[in-house]
């Protein structure tokens, strides 16, 4: 490594641009910030071998890592205006300069991308590379915020988005042969697990049309459904004959032998939403959000009382049994 941390710092400060609510920006102890009447915050960490390949482009995994940031702030309803980010880079001494301005040039065009503003961080010396991305977003005291607690008996749920895809791009990725996969699918499921899209333009829509609880799908849909189950107190249903399976996952998952519809609501980081919304406002959202993005709202079951226990999640198959959907991705599991 040739570039010191003040090389570092200047890199990226030389890339960007202090936006009009900025008294200080980068390059000082702290950033000033003018704000609004709430603060929503969320932090985000991906490090190298466990949420993307040191053998991938620096620019794609530090992309990624500021969508999975960003995304948290889709999964509470929220857009991305008047949003700023905290960036803390690690890495080890021997790492390449270029591969180290590779992450600073992913990270300023992520910020871009998402609409964010990068405020400042941090850089480190680390045992293996890591972003810790920070976001904090400014919002007025009427803006609909949704969390995971909201959900209630005879709520509709569903999905913004096909599930499977960024699970079966990370085999592919690996190296899996999939005879039967073309070229094109091929590399559209990768796209899903190297290039995330946070849902930004989708999650305000649906806060305004009511939506009752939302997530974004980041462990497995089955996981993260059980995680708005367990705050709501409620049990989840859903019919796996109605979940959008990403085109290509059947043919990865039959590869490994694995069932495509378990393989697709265990796999994780497709970062679609998922949510529930009262049945008498599912049209309404559904027409909002064809309109906003030109994508359906997929209804995929339904929140029923918690029975035996709140935070399950029961997959109803198509031959009319049920069974406990598979779990998702746990960091310590």
């Amino acid at each position: 490594m040739e570039l010191g941390e003040f090389e570092l710092i200047e890199a990226i400060a030389g890339r960007t641009e202090a936006g009009e609510r900025f008294e200080i920006g980068i390059g000082d102890d702290a950033a000033v910030v003018r704000g609004r009447d709430r603060i929503v915050t969320s932090v985000d960490t991906a490090v190298s071998g466990v949420h993307f390949g040191a053998d991938r482009p620096a620019a794609e995994s530090a992309r990624k890592a500021v969508a999975s940031a960003v995304s948290d702030l889709a999964a509470m309803g929220l857009g991305s205006e008047d949003t700023e980010m905290l960036v803390a880079l690690g890495a080890p001494a021997e790492t390449d300069d270029s591969y180290l301005e590779g992450l600073i040039d992913g990270v300023v065009d992520a910020a871009g991308e998402f609409g964010v503003e990068l405020a400042g961080g941090d850089v480190v010396a680390s045992p293996v590379v890591f972003l810790s991305v920070t976001v904090i977003a400014h919002i007025d005291a009427g803006t609909p915020v949704v969390g995971r607690s909201g959900a209630r008996p005879g709520d509709v749920v569903a999905v913004t988005g096909p599930v499977g895809g960024a699970a079966a791009g990370l085999r592919l990725a690996a190296g899996l042969e999939v005879p039967a996969l073309s070229d094109l699918s091929r590399e559209l499921l990768i796209t899903c697990q190297v290039r995330p899209e946070p849902q930004l333009t989708a999650a305000p829509v649906l806060a305004q049309a009511g939506a009752s609880s939302m997530i974004d799908v980041s462990d497995g849909l089955a996981a993260d459904l059980g995680h708005v189950a367990r705050n709501s107190g409620v049990t989840i249903r859903i019919r796996s004959g109605e979940i959008p399976v990403m085109a290509g996952v059947g043919e990865v998952a039959n590869v490994i032998g694995d069932d495509p519809v378990s393989f697709a609501i265990s796999g994780g980081e497709d970062y679609v939403l998922a949510l529930t919304i009262p049945q008498e406002r599912f049209e309404q959202a559904d027409t909002a959000l064809i309109e906003a993005t030109g994508f359906e709202l997929l209804a995929i079951g339904a929140v029923e009382p918690a029975g035996d226990g709140d935070g399950v999640v029961i997959l109803e198959n198509e031959d009319g049994t049920r069974s406990d959907a598979p779990s998702g991705h746990d960091h310590f599991g």
